[in-house]
């Protein structure tokens, strides 16, 4: 994996390097391309498969976390309690003692879901025998994942996405797997898949922001599966169970169009000058992107605080900085880029608007709440994004920063500038050694 580029010329020489005609056309081709293929995608969740199956390069002493590449030492408290509860779900530890000692010594690995197609909401955790969303691009083939949601439908963050390994986040990881996983795969493999962009587009504009809020997405999706549910259900007590935990879990739909939204952005990955980008995620220690033409390189700055509402009796002391890949909704215009948690209308439409001035394009597939005739934008060109110094802004739950608590809340922020300047430097260097600048 390759790390980042150190030596970094100012935003001002970068911008005034990459000026010249020839590269500007190069850059407008490429980024079209880019917006194209992305366009062109047709993600459908065909069905739910075990990770160690499905998931490019799963293996049993792997564990697959948000964000940018990390390591234990460096992990923050939520996500290393999110990786203790890793470790007891696979048996491979008792308690948080020997959960520790296993990653102290290194016997387990850590890596991004990214780096395998994949995608997890706040901590990101997938373990081998966990089962996984399975959304394939119908155009070319490519398959994208996810974790099922591991709400316990408490409304508390109650689960191990927030850090949380107690015996009953544990229970419902297990619970998952023998009842939930397996009908919710007969169920989407007898409707011959599910097509989210529907989903997606009519919960836009019943208030979702397909982030943070996806009650209205999972109040649609629940409508899709539930016959299916009642068919296949074995009894009546699993029926109840799987359907009121779906009601009681407004973010259950969040899992799948995460993948979805992956098999969108990946779909404009590798394309040479481009400087769309195509990744943004948190690990709670450092925000990482992306970029279309610079491979699989991560670009990362320390992760902000998201601020926001938050759970009573907390404080601002006690938010864990930004964690998760959920963000790659933002990266294809959902969440914060559509719908903001503070302010009017007229400030959710502002928002939006400079938005606009960062995005290559908007998508043809959505419109945007309360803009007539406009898609979200789609397509962040990192070079726009430096020259305004306009991050996009990015909505979020927020985990407490001490493992094995609930969640601290929901809220919005500006990811760092520093990721975003890293990886322009690395465009200027690439192009000087391709193109031939001077």
């Amino acid at each position: 994996m390759k790390t980042d580029f150190e030596f970094r010329p100012s935003t001002e020489k970068i911008l005034h390097e990459l000026a010249t005609p020839d590269f500007q056309a190069l850059n407008q081709q490429a980024n079209d391309e880019t917006i194209k293929r992305m366009k062109q995608a047709v993600p459908i969740l065909i069905g739910i498969g075990k990770a160690g199956d499905n998931i490019p390069g799963m293996r049993k002493n792997l564990i697959l976390h948000a964000g940018p590449p990390i390591t234990w030492q460096r992990a923050s408290g939520a996500l290393k309690g999110a990786i203790i509860g890793g470790l007891i779900y696979e048996g491979l530890a008792k308690n948080k003692g020997e959960a520790e000692e296993i990653m102290k010594e290194g016997s387990v690995d850590l890596e991004p879901c990214h780096n395998h197609s994949a995608a997890g909401p706040m901590a990101g955790i997938i373990t081998y025998s966990m089962s996984v969303y399975i959304v394939e691009d119908r155009l070319s083939g490519y398959r994208a994942y996810s974790n099922l949601s591991d709400d316990r439908g408490d409304n508390l963050g109650s689960s191990m996405r927030f850090g949380v390994y107690d015996k009953a986040a544990i229970d419902q990881l297990h619970w998952n797997e023998s009842h939930i996983a397996p009908v919710l795969d007969q169920v989407i493999k007898e409707k011959g898949g599910i097509d989210f962009l529907p989903i997606i587009g009519r919960s836009l504009l019943m208030g979702d922001d397909c982030h943070v809020m996806t009650n209205a997405a999972t109040l649609l999706l629940s409508g899709i599966l539930l016959p299916g549910i009642i068919k296949n259900c074995k009894n009546k007590h699993d029926i109840e169970k799987i359907a009121t935990q779906i009601h009681q879990d407004g973010t259950f739909s969040l899992n799948p169009i995460m993948a979805t939204c992956k098999a969108i952005a990946d779909a404009g990955n590798g394309i040479p000058h481009s400087s769309i980008i195509t990744t943004m995620a948190r690990n709670g220690t450092e925000f990482g992107i992306k970029v279309s033409g610079l491979g699989d390189t991560w670009f990362t700055g320390i992760a902000g605080v998201g601020h926001g509402s938050l759970t009573q009796g907390l404080t601002p002391a006690d938010v864990n900085r930004d964690m998760g890949d959920s963000a790659i909704t933002e990266t294809v215009g959902f969440g914060g880029i559509v719908r903001s948690f503070s302010g009017s209308n007229l400030d959710t439409i502002n928002n939006t608007m400079s938005m606009y001035n960062i995005a290559h394009s908007e998508s043809d597939s959505f419109l945007t709440p309360g803009i007539d005739d406009r898609g979200p934008p789609l397509g962040f060109d990192l070079l726009k994004i430096i020259k305004l110094d306009t991050t996009p802004i990015i909505n979020s739950s927020l985990a407490n920063k001490t493992m094995n608590r609930y969640m601290a809340g929901v809220g919005a922020l500006h990811p760092p500038m520093e990721a975003f300047t890293k990886a322009a430097a690395r465009l200027l260097k690439e192009e000087e050694e391709q193109t031939k600048l001077h």
